[in-house]
């Protein structure tokens, strides 16, 4: 494998275990401290989706199979975890400066969402 494409993966990686994870510790807390953690939240989601969509050139381009069907749907659960935290977080936290009581509900949405993005990506190769 190419050193450049093993970056690309590890930076995915790296990137998707920490939005995934700090996304299920604030649906677990009930969204306490997204204040602080939203802006690299925030970023590490962005790093996560150029990276993945670098390697959707790279690796699976002009392919329709089963695999690229099932990264396609946990990319799409991705980018509606992404705008539900980046919508709820912004309207939040602009009305009172501080997390509103339904961030946690939408955190807790999110988090399903990335499971299942986590569950796609991780069985896609192997459908």
């Amino acid at each position: 494998m190419e050193p450049f494409l093993i970056t690309i993966i590890a930076v995915h990686v790296l990137s998707s275990v920490f939005w995934a994870g700090t996304t299920f510790v604030l649906a677990r807390t009930g969204a306490n401290d997204v204040a602080r953690l939203f802006r690299p939240q925030f970023g590490a989601a962005v790093v996560a989706m150029i990276s993945g969509a670098l390697l959707w050139s790279f690796i699976h381009a002009g392919n329709v199979g089963n695999a690229e069907m099932l990264l396609a749907l946990g990319a799409g659960t991705a980018v509606a975890a992404l705008a539900i935290q980046a919508v709820g977080v912004l309207r939040g936290l602009r009305r009172t400066g501080q997390a509103a009581p339904w961030l946690g509900l939408l955190y807790r949405i999110s988090a399903g969402l990335l499971l299942v993005t986590v569950i796609c990506m991780t069985v896609a190769r192997y459908v």
